[in-house]
């Protein structure tokens, strides 16, 4: 006999439940990890990251592989035998979402409704 283990149920018997049940991971995936983000480009090298504003201090970027590799400040660090994980951010890209807030392209902090109705 196989026994397995998880932390939550599968619902193998309910497929109604394990399809409601899908359906929320799939909504909760896509708003924690698109939801409110806008695409920047680093007005120098031109790699492209996912950024939101939650309020004048606090900044959510995220960075796709490709950027990673294609960022300068991110190689140099590589090429020095350093991790580039241990930076909080690439100056340039920094800079260039800092623009974009000034620009209007990147809302200032999260509005007061969100929109995917999570508060």
């Amino acid at each position: 006999m196989t026994v397995s283990w998880s932390k939550a149920p599968d619902f193998t018997a309910d497929p109604e439940r394990k399809a409601a049940v899908q359906e929320a991971t799939t909504r909760d995936k896509e708003h924690y990890l698109r939801g409110g983000l806008t695409e920047i480009e680093c007005r120098a090298c031109h790699a492209c990251v996912m950024v939101k504003k939650y309020s004048p201090h606090h900044t959510s970027v995220q960075w796709t592989s490709a950027a990673r590799d294609n960022c300068p400040e991110f190689k140099a660090i590589r090429a020095e035998g350093g991790n580039p994980a241990m930076l909080p951010t690439c100056p340039r890209m920094s800079a260039s979402i800092d623009h974009g807030v000034s620009e209007g392209i990147i809302p200032k902090e999260s509005p007061d409704v969100d929109p995917d109705g999570y508060y």
